[in-house]
């Protein structure tokens, strides 16, 4: 028996064909967004996530969301973006297939997970854009990128962070995604000048 701790969510037959349904894009239109193929994971307890979020959204709005990613996925986003010279959140709607309308794609959140928590998991599918200036633009996702859903991050009555994102999620440190990108490169720089000197 799962001692995660949003272990009710999978537990009830109705509950997870609803959390299922959110996390593979269903709603009230029809099919928009989500991941795909899905599968269930677990986070355990020391594991870093992250996830961007959007500075228009309050940070209740932004910690609870359900959509977050594994460190290697994320740093392999960033690995991508700085190769090809694109910006962060230009690489994050590709690989995550995030159009506009979802938001702005201009926060990190990093966390670290304290509790056991099951997830579902699987890659973008692909989404159109409903956005102004962007309208009827697809994006797809990246294979290579899996995406989680945690299901009970969030009272969706209240919109506010729930006791199990409280006792789960531990948000390490919020950046701008500009601001993410020149520390991180001050690190390397610091890295490498260490190894240089030895």
């Amino acid at each position: 028996m799962s001692n995660a701790a949003n272990q009710r969510f999978f537990d009830d037959p109705a509950e997870y064909n609803r959390q299922s349904g959110f996390a593979g894009g269903y709603g009230t239109a029809g099919v928009r967004g989500g991941i795909w193929p899905m599968t269930q994971d677990k986070l355990r307890p020391g594991e870093v996530i992250f996830r961007i979020g959007h500075s228009t959204l309050p940070m209740t709005r932004n910690m609870s969301s359900p959509w977050w990613m594994r460190d290697e996925s994320f740093y392999e986003i960033c690995g991508a973006s700085e190769r090809s010279r694109t910006p962060l959140p230009q690489l994050f709607r590709m690989k995550c297939a995030v159009a506009y309308d979802f938001g702005v794609a201009d926060i990190v959140l990093e966390a670290r997970v304290a509790r056991l928590l099951r997830v579902f998991a699987g890659h973008g599918r692909p989404v159109i854009d409903e956005s102004e200036g962007h309208n009827g633009q697809v994006w797809f996702g990246a294979l290579e990128i899996a995406q989680m859903f945690i299901p009970g991050l969030r009272d969706h009555k209240t919109g506010l962070p729930t006791a199990i994102c409280h006792d789960s999620i531990a948000i390490i440190e919020k950046y701008k995604v500009s601001d993410y990108i020149k520390i991180q490169r001050g690190r390397q720089r610091k890295i490498a000048k260490k190894f240089a000197a030895i």
